[in-house]
């Protein structure tokens, strides 16, 4: 490998002067020499999978317990991500701590099945899924794994190869060092590649992410810690920031390349083939139960977050659009073949990303978005950011000129009516799981759903969401779950009673 003082030498001949900040040497030149430094164009190309373990740190999870609060950090360890970069497979595998405790064990994988790209995933303690790509939801070091593929040291340390002949590498500071700022594409989109002026390797890059609920972000990904491995030089320290703050971060203790024990995640387990037969059919299909709870109400299980479709003579209207695109484009079809209805409302109850990212697909499909007023600023952001790289079904429908559903408001409570029917929607102010929460009750039915509040024995939120429903006077005889199943009240009477017994 070069030394670093030979990428200077050659900055320090071919910079016009020394004063000028913004000008350097030929950009071709400075990559050239990036390249050497990390092993070589030659042997980057031969990587054809790599495997990154470690442990760190996910900041944006969208957990907040009060509107405008902040985000609680999550702790990642045990962390394994594989990258396939001949198939375009890649996979996380970690545990997740969030906050003071609540926490799991996670994989997602994209994959391929039947010829076509999709997702398997489990969460410990519920089933295994498969699902089409836009099904895939993770809390690891990205949104989903298919991020990996796009953002990752090799990839774009390739991608600086194809640098425009007769650009020049413009001069900055970066993470807080002086770096060479370089335009290049990374396949289709424009990126710009930092090369550190001081040890001549690939110091990071910038580029526009779209996030699932955050939309179009100004992205910043920052590489250090350089090790060897095998021929190649890579960082063992990866730094992601996303709209100016903390995304994630973290600190590899381990990287493999070109490990044939590598492509075993992405395997799809037996239990779920057949849902992967599903997923390679569709456009958008994830794993979902139509069950009747009364005679106009439905509860609609996924794997792990679901939903409540309450229909009225005229249209329906859904509780929680929760977890992805594809789980959300998957009921508006439910509703179309149990139904035969318009979806006019879906109504969140809180602005948690794993219960809103399937928001945008309903209103996608035309459904207004009925929040409290204080969800407002963080569900609005959600409903409204721009979505371009890639564009999601919303945005393809805006730009096609389709009528989509906007955001409407309400305070305190409100009420759904239609044709001599009702549906009460209470926004509540103690629920300490999240300030303010939304609880949506049928009163003909006595029918009750929540989200993360109750789910069958005693806790704070269910003292809480207890006290809530004795304080609103509602007569409540079955409580649906965003998560969990159906539910007696006399459950909750029991678990209250426990917490004051003790």
């Amino acid at each position: 490998m070069l030394a670093a003082s030979v990428l200077f030498l050659l900055a320090c001949g071919e910079q016009q002067s020394s004063d000028t900040a913004d000008t350097g040497p030929a950009a071709l030149t400075v990559v050239e020499t990036m390249l050497v430094n990390m092993g070589g164009l030659a042997s980057l190309r031969n990587i054809d999978s790599i495997v990154m373990t470690g442990n760190g740190t996910r900041n944006r999870l969208g957990q907040i317990p009060i509107t405008g609060g902040i985000d609680p950090d999550a702790r990642l360890s045990g962390v394994t991500e594989t990258i396939d970069f001949v198939s375009g497979h890649a996979a996380f595998d970690n545990d997740v701590v969030v906050g003071d405790g609540f926490s799991q064990h996670r994989t997602e994988a994209l994959t391929t099945w039947q010829g076509q790209k999709i997702g398997w995933g489990t969460t410990e303690g519920r089933p295994n899924i498969a699902t089409t790509v836009n099904g895939l939801f993770s809390w690891a070091t990205q949104n989903t794994p298919e991020m990996l593929l796009r953002r990752n040291p090799v990839s774009i340390a390739i991608a600086a190869e194809k640098v425009a002949p007769g650009q020049t590498a413009r001069q900055l500071s970066f993470a807080g060092r002086p770096h060479w700022a370089i335009d290049t594409m990374l396949n289709s989109e424009q990126v710009t590649i930092m090369i550190d002026q001081d040890t001549g390797l690939l110091g990071g890059f910038r580029a526009l992410d779209t996030e699932t609920m955050l939309g179009d972000v100004d992205a910043e990904y920052r590489y250090s810690d350089y090790r060897p491995v095998g021929e190649v030089m890579l960082p063992f320290r990866h730094e992601i920031i996303k709209d100016g703050q903390p995304y994630s971060s973290m600190n590899y203790s381990e990287i493999r390349i070109n490990d044939p024990s590598a492509q075993a995640v992405f395997t799809v387990p037996e239990d779920v083939r057949q849902q992967a037969d599903q997923a390679a059919a569709e456009e958008a299909w994830a794993p979902l139960q139509w069950n009747r709870v009364s005679e106009t109400v439905f509860h609609v299980v996924a794997f792990s977050h679901h939903s409540m479709v309450v229909e009225f003579p005229d249209f329906v209207a859904i509780i929680e659009g929760p977890y992805t695109e594809a789980q959300s484009m998957t009921l508006e079809r439910l509703i179309e073949d149990n139904i035969g209805k318009p979806i006019r409302y879906v109504i969140p109850t809180h602005p948690h990303y794993d219960h809103t990212g399937g928001l945008r697909a309903l209103a996608a499909a035309g459904a207004s978005v009925l929040i409290a007023a204080g969800h407002e600023d963080e569900i609005r952001a959600i409903i409204e950011s721009p979505h371009s790289n890639p564009p999601d079904v919303l945005a393809l429908r805006v730009a096609a000129g389709v009528e989509v559903g906007q955001v409407e408001l309400f305070s305190g409570m409100t009420e759904i009516s239609n044709g001599g029917q009702s549906m009460y929607l209470y926004e509540v102010e103690t629920i300490p799981h999240v300030n303010p929460k939304v609880l949506a009750f049928v009163e003909a039915d006595g029918i009750l759903f929540q989200s993360d509040l109750f789910f069958g024995g005693p806790g704070p939120d269910a003292t809480a969401l207890f006290n809530a429903l004795q304080e609103l006077e509602l007569e409540v005889t079955q409580i649906v779950g965003g998560h969990g199943g159906i539910l007696p009240y006399t459950s909750l009477l029991e678990a209250n009673a426990a917490t004051t017994n003790n």
